[in-house]
């Protein structure tokens, strides 16, 4: 730790606080460093912080589940619905298994498409934090299928929708990620549509995190129109443009949020993932409106 200070000002605090200041330094500590060793154990040490503050972000995590009702068979899991039951057995003579129907309460599938941009300001710690947060809710919640997107003068798919990835390795690539200055929001748009066509469920939606501020391509607004519904997380500063944003979600069926810090991050990504996921289960219409 006296080395790594001799490096970047790191605080004398509690632990949580002196790892978290490692993972938002870890880009320096990457070039000053001279110490491989260092390096790597920097590397390891932001990894497991990012993970550890994702988690507390999300805090609680669940999402409804919906009532399948299905015939029994011999080892099924699950409750024995009555009515239906009933309803089956037309006399005392023909009650028999084949009747019994079963109630099982199942998680709806859906697929999320992560498409982040990756110029300048979004390096590092926010990037694997942004990334962490929709690995962790898959392993979390279950039943989600997802890809992750990031975009600066091109999009680069780094988690495809049909390819599990170890969790660690996505973040330890993220945060030695080199940020480029442009900015080219149709490319990510057109690489997550690509991905999400891959997913096996049809309940689809696309978030993408940006500051609307595009440097290359046409304007977003048309490719987001391609979407079955697509939510835009907002970072906000300067250079946002709120009205590419607004558009993007209007043109996508989606909405806008603001967020101002990225730690912000998990906890939006969250409510978006819930918000679509209660009403698919709770049958209240096509979630894709």
């Amino acid at each position: 730790m006296e080395r790594l200070r001799g490096i970047v000002d790191i605080p004398s605090g509690t632990s949580d606080e002196v790892v978290w200041s490692i993972a938002k330094n870890y880009q320096k500590i990457r070039l000053k460093a001279k110490d491989p060793s260092l390096v790597r154990a920097a590397r390891r040490i932001a990894i497991r912080a990012i993970i550890d503050r994702t988690l507390e972000e999300l805090g609680p995590t669940r999402m409804p589940m919906v009532r399948k009702l299905i015939d029994y068979s011999p080892g099924i899991e699950g409750e024995i619905d009555i009515s239906s039951t009933l309803d089956n057995m037309s006399s005392p003579a023909s009650n028999d298994a084949t009747q019994i129907v079963m109630e099982r309460k199942e998680l709806k599938r859906i697929a999320c498409v992560l498409i982040i941009d990756a110029s300048l300001s979004m390096t590092g710690e926010k990037l694997a934090m942004a990334t962490s947060s929709i690995a962790v809710l898959a392993q979390r919640l279950k039943g989600i299928e997802y890809a992750v997107i990031l975009f600066e003068n091109r999009a680069n798919v780094i988690k495809k929708m049909d390819r599990d990835v170890d969790l660690e390795k996505l973040i330890g690539d993220l945060l030695d990620l080199n940020a480029m200055g442009y900015t080219n929001i149709e490319s990510g748009l057109n690489a997550g549509i690509a991905e999400l066509e891959k997913a096996k469920t049809p309940n689809r939606i696309g978030i993408i995190i940006t500051d609307g501020n595009y440097t290359m391509g046409h304007d977003p607004r048309t490719a987001a129109s391609l979407f079955p519904k697509l939510h835009v997380m907002m970072t906000t500063g300067l250079d946002a443009r709120e009205d590419i944003c607004a558009g993007m979600a209007q043109q996508g069926k989606g909405k806008m949020f603001e967020i101002s810090n990225y730690e912000q991050m998990p906890g939006v990504l969250y409510n978006i993932i819930k918000t679509f996921h209660f009403r698919l289960s709770t049958g209240g219409g096509n979630a894709n409106r």
